[in-house]
């Protein structure tokens, strides 16, 4: 055949590639292949057939698809490991969805929302929480005072703001006691709850801080620590005392635990005949005392030591004294025979002396304020009594009464404090002594109450002068300056203004405002945040105003993972005793079992409304998918 008839090239050129050959008329294909011999028609045939070859070649090579000569089998093509990766997606979805969703009901849930369907309240963590169950002894963590039992104790007009009228809702004050000495290196400061409930399942906040006094806080954590004597000395030193405010002082606090008159009684003999002071003497005995004195007075001694008034000058020279205006405590002991024991002295100043409260400096003593004091020359009180006094006698003097008057004054001349007025003067700073950790001496001589007394000297071999003088119901004691003094000063005696007065730094009063429930059965919880815990302002999310409202829902015992210390109550309030059942979890003695009040903090879970209807519409709309892909 010709060349032309089986080549694609030559058909291409008639219509493209790929076309078929236009037909030709016969007389031409007939005058063309007459004239053509046989060997042209074979060597044309040959030729043809080379090129119809490479002509096929060319496109095989170039438009069609040869067989695949790949060595992977037919499993592992690209489709075929999509295909596979589509089983395995389908099915580990199938399996791990309904898993996830079971567990979000079984994985414990994030700490931040445990007990999310209460108010906010201060929470520790899990190992904070442990601090409470510490338990060392029997006593418990907190002394709370028995709830009441007459109806005297109770006060029913709590509920008169709420509702406008009296019910039976009541509510008491309580006193409380911090005794848990394991908070000592823990916390600084804690803050008192007081938490009630009528059937120990519904638990409700009833008082806080802000109805406690005299602080809202225990300044101690332990009967050891929180029991102490304090006192606030005289406003101000008298006169004579002012020189202490020119030149360095040691101040020192005597605390004995005999009376004024027994101390009196160690002078010596009353009967003995007065001498005559020597020259430069004060001619005050009882104002002076020597470290004799102070070994057979005194049963405790502390004090401080500095430039009084005068905080600029260094303290390098001032001997047994401490940069911080301490007296060498050794030093004190060795004046009294040796340290007895029974207990420590601190002398601190008060920033001023004309307030009502002494709230003392974190200074050196040398810059403890000194106030201006001023004292009458002449009071009211003693022109009352010169009126009152009995008229001058007329009898006619002699020659010999008119020595030493001069000016011709019968009238005597020692009248010359007579003169109306006042005296100001710069005066040490008011004292405040506070004795702790004290033990009772072993003699039969012991009050009560312990006696204090405050005396200064330029060294420590004395003398020392007493910095206050003996009360005087006719004369008015020295006063700040800038001080309004009242009109009727109430006369103290000597006796009690040196008497100390017990403080207990780890009690506190309170005083509610909000009821604590009807009367009858009745549970008391005394809480004590930490203060680190309270001021977290994570902790109070959804608190709007104070942090604690009077009545809101607590979330129910275990408390320790709220309280670092905790102790309750039980009983019938306002009722007489024996009336009702015995309460669940109540010991004799009046408090709540302390294992029903802390233990192990339950771990909260997600099954709750909220997580279920999440689950199941999770779980409707996964059958929902598993129905369009199958």
């Amino acid at each position: 055949a010709p060349a032309w008839r089986s080549s694609p090239a030559r058909g291409s050129e008639f219509g493209g590639p790929g076309a078929l050959p236009l037909r030709r008329p016969a007389s031409i294909m007939a005058r063309e292949y007459s004239t053509v011999s046989p060997t042209d028609i074979d060597q044309e045939n040959d030729s043809g057939t080379e090129a119809v070859s490479e002509d096929y070649s060319s496109a095989t090579s170039s438009r069609v698809k040869g067989p695949d000569t790949h060595w992977l089998p037919v499993c592992c093509t690209a489709a075929c490991v999509c295909h596979w990766c589509y089983i395995f997606l389908f099915l580990s979805y199938l399996v791990i969805f309904p898993l996830w969703c079971k567990w979000l009901l079984t994985a414990p849930m994030p700490f931040t929302y445990w007990g999310q369907e209460y108010p906010d309240f201060p929470r520790m963590t899990l190992l904070q929480s442990q601090t409470a169950q510490k338990i060392t002894n029997d006593q418990p963590q907190i002394e709370i005072s028995p709830i009441p039992q007459t109806q005297s104790s109770c006060n029913y007009t709590c509920a008169s703001d709420l509702r406008g009228y009296r019910t039976s809702e009541m509510n008491f004050d309580i006193a409380l006691r911090m005794n848990s000495p394991s908070l000592s290196n823990y916390s600084h400061t804690t803050y008192p709850v007081i938490l009630t409930s009528e059937d120990f399942e519904h638990w409700m906040l009833a008082a806080d801080r802000r109805d406690a006094s005299p602080q809202v806080f225990f300044d101690q954590v332990s009967s050891e620590n929180g029991h102490m004597y304090a006192s606030v000395q005289d406003r101000c030193a008298k006169p004579k005392a002012s020189t202490f405010t020119d030149h360095k002082a040691y101040v020192i606090a005597c605390v004995s635990w005999r009376s004024l008159k027994d101390l009196d009684d160690l002078d010596g003999d009353e009967d003995a005949l007065p001498t005559v002071p020597p020259p430069g003497a004060s001619g005050d005995e009882d104002d002076e005392w020597t470290n004799e004195d102070l070994a057979a007075k005194c049963d405790v001694i502390g004090g401080v030591c500095g430039w009084p008034c005068n905080p600029d000058l260094p303290m390098d020279g001032i001997e047994s004294c401490s940069k911080s205006g301490i007296i060498d405590q050794a030093a004190l002991d060795e004046i009294l025979g040796g340290g007895k024991g029974l207990g420590n002295v601190t002398v601190r100043g008060c920033t001023d002396a004309a307030a009502d409260v002494c709230e003392t400096s974190t200074e050196i003593m040398s810059a403890w304020p000194c106030p201006t004091c001023a004292i009458k020359a002449e009071t009211d009180k003693t022109a009352r009594r010169r009126l009152q006094a009995p008229p001058p006698s007329f009898d006619m003097p002699s020659l010999e009464d008119d020595e030493g008057d001069e000016d011709g004054d019968t009238a005597g001349a020692d009248d010359d404090d007579d003169i109306s007025g006042e005296q100001a003067y710069r005066s040490l700073p008011r004292f405040r002594v506070q004795y702790s950790h004290y033990k009772l001496p072993d003699r039969d001589d012991v009050v009560s109450r312990p006696r204090v007394q405050l005396l200064a000297a330029r060294s420590l071999d004395g003398p020392w002068e007493k910095l206050y003088d003996p009360s005087d119901p006719d004369t008015d004691p020295p006063m700040p300056v800038k001080m309004k003094v009242p009109k009727d000063l109430i006369d103290i005696d000597e006796e009690q203004k040196r008497s100390m007065e017990v403080v207990s730094a780890n009690k506190l009063n309170i005083a509610p405002t909000s009821c604590f429930g009807k009367r009858g059965p009745m549970y008391v919880v005394a809480c004590a945040v930490n203060q680190s815990t309270y001021d977290d302002g994570s902790q109070w999310k959804n608190s709007k105003g104070h942090r604690f409202q009077p009545g809101q829902k607590v979330m129910p015992p275990p408390f320790n993972d709220r309280c670092i210390a905790v102790a309750g109550r039980c009983g019938h309030a306002c009722e007489p005793p024996g009336s009702g059942q015995q309460l669940r979890h109540c010991l004799p003695n009046g408090y709540i079992n302390i294992s029903a009040l802390v233990g192990d903090i339950p771990i909260k879970y997600n099954r709750v409304t909220p997580v279920f209807a999440f689950v199941y519409v999770l779980l409707f709309g996964f059958a929902v998918k598993m129905v369009m892909l199958c």
